[in-house]
């Protein structure tokens, strides 16, 4: 899921800069907030497996 949020996040930049340069910000604002939730969900995704294998790691030993 870490990769596919990533991948998201990229894709929908890229798309939004297009966008904003081709018809300017007024048509174009809120293209710009999707990216920044595509990696809000990475961000939220990949802590969350961390904690999670730190907590499993600790539990192994």
């Amino acid at each position: 899921m870490e990769k596919f949020w990533l991948i998201v996040a990229l894709a929908s930049a890229l798309y939004a800069f297009y966008s904003w340069g081709k018809f300017g910000i007024e048509r174009t604002g809120i293209m710009l907030v999707l990216p920044v939730i595509a990696l809000i969900l990475f961000a939220l995704r990949y802590f969350t497996r961390k904690r999670l294998e730190k907590k499993f790691n600790q539990d192994q030993e």
